[in-house]
Parts: C-alpha cells; sequence; structure tokens
C-alpha cells in the first residue's frame, strides 16, 4: 500500500505547521494513519487585514495530498447542507471545481495559497451572502449546471454539446491528432484547435475532465466521443 504524504513528504508537513503558526493559530494540524486533518477557526477578513467573521471548520487533507483536494466541513452548523449554499449533503463545501484548480490552487503551490484564496473566499462570500443574500464572486451553480458554466466560460461557448465534445478529448490520456475537432468545424485536431487543446491539457489532468464527463453523462443524451476521420 502506497504511503500517506504524511510519510513520504516531511517537508510538507513543516510547511503547512509553519503556515498555521503564521497566519491561523485558531487552526491545529492533526496527524493520522491516513493523512492529517485540520480543525478550528478560520478567520474572515476584510481588505485591511480585519477579522470580520470566523467559522469552526475541519480541513481533510486525504492520503494522497496535494494531488487530491483538501475536504472541507463548517463544522459549527452555520452553513446549511444544501447546494443553494454549495455544500454537498454530506456536509463537503464546494470551495473550487476540481477542472479550475490550475487557476487558484495548481498543484505544487503552497498551501498559504489554498487558505488565502478559494479557501477564504468561500467563507467571505458565505458571510456576504447571509448579509445581502447575494453571493460576491458570481459563483457557479452547484453540480452539472455549474460544469456547463465553468466551460461555456473557459470555451468561448454557449453550446453544451461542444463543451461536451471538449471533455471528452480533455479526458483521453493520449491526445489523437487525427480526431474531428470538438469545436465543430469538421477539420482534424491538427488543422484546427491543436494549441488550444493542448492548453488546455496542460491545466485540466485527464483523470479531472473524465469526472465531469460522467456527472454530465447522467442525465444527458450519450455522446460516443471522437471520430476519426
Amino acid at each position: 500500500m502506497t504511503k500517506p504524504w504524511t510519510e513520504t513528504s516531511p517537508g510538507l508537513v513543516e510547511q503547512i505547521r509553519a503556515t498555521l503558526r503564521a497566519g491561523y493559530p485558531n487552526l491545529h494540524l492533526h496527524m493520522r494513519q491516513d493523512g492529517a486533518e485540520i480543525r478550528g477557526g478560520f478567520p474572515v477578513r476584510g481588505v485591511d487585514g480585519a477579522e470580520l467573521d470566523h467559522y469552526q471548520i475541519s480541513i481533510d487533507l486525504p492520503w494522497d495530498f496535494p494531488a487530491s483536494l483538501p475536504v472541507v466541513r463548517e463544522i459549527g452548523g452555520r452553513i446549511p447542507w444544501h447546494e443553494d449554499f454549495h455544500v454537498g449533503r454530506d456536509g463537503r463545501a464546494c470551495v473550487l471545481l476540481p477542472d479550475d484548480r490550475w487557476r487558484c490552487f495548481p498543484v505544487g503551490a503552497g498551501f498559504s495559497c489554498y487558505l488565502e484564496g478559494p479557501l477564504h473566499n468561500f467563507f467571505l462570500g458565505q458571510t456576504m451572502h447571509a448579509q445581502t443574500g447575494e453571493w460576491p464572486f458570481g459563483e457557479w451553480d452547484h453540480g452539472k449546471r455549474g460544469i456547463y458554466q465553468y466551460y461555456r466560460g473557459l470555451l468561448g461557448t454557449e453550446d453544451d454539446i461542444t463543451v461536451r465534445r471538449f471533455l471528452h478529448i480533455l479526458a483521453k490520456r493520449d491526445l489523437k491528432k487525427g480526431y474531428v475537432c470538438p469545436c465543430g468545424s469538421g477539420e482534424k485536431i491538427r488543422r484546427c484547435c491543436l494549441a488550444k487543446i493542448s492548453d488546455l491539457r496542460l491545466k485540466i489532468p485527464p483523470e479531472v475532465a473524465a469526472v465531469s464527463v460522467s456527472r454530465l453523462a447522467e442525465s444527458a443524451t450519450p455522446y460516443k466521443g471522437p471520430r476519426v476521420r
């Protein structure tokens, strides 16, 4: 069995501890056999650094972190477990869309990047929504709707079939340039959107795209994938 990151990456353990000591004294790292967990009070701060609010949270760092994203739960009972609040039925907070990790918490970034970026924005959004009834960052919808919204913006299309075609290409381990381009031009990839697809594949791993393909396929008309000409 593969050893957890806490055994294979002691430097990362110390980096996380130093990050918590420096800026999050009410969050505490607890080691486990299958990874680690962070629990305690998480501050929401304004632009001047003053604390506006705080939440009691747990952050599960699974055995294969940082390849896998942290699993966050608000444990103080303030946020309903409902998709309207970007929380799953099991209490998991939808801090970020895995497909968008390249932008806001890329693999290799320090843990402070996660705490100060997507995690802080998630809880700041919760605080602002409780006060105003509006989400301040224009969040995507939960689940399949959110996946479509994200990729429409990323690809510059309003056509969900095009979104699914691109995702099928991104989910493949090997890019076959002889496939018909997912943009719908009828050309082969090598003569059309090769540069765009290559750039997307650097940002979105095949396994992440494959999860989105599966989620979209749950209620969509079956799509057999790209053709070869």
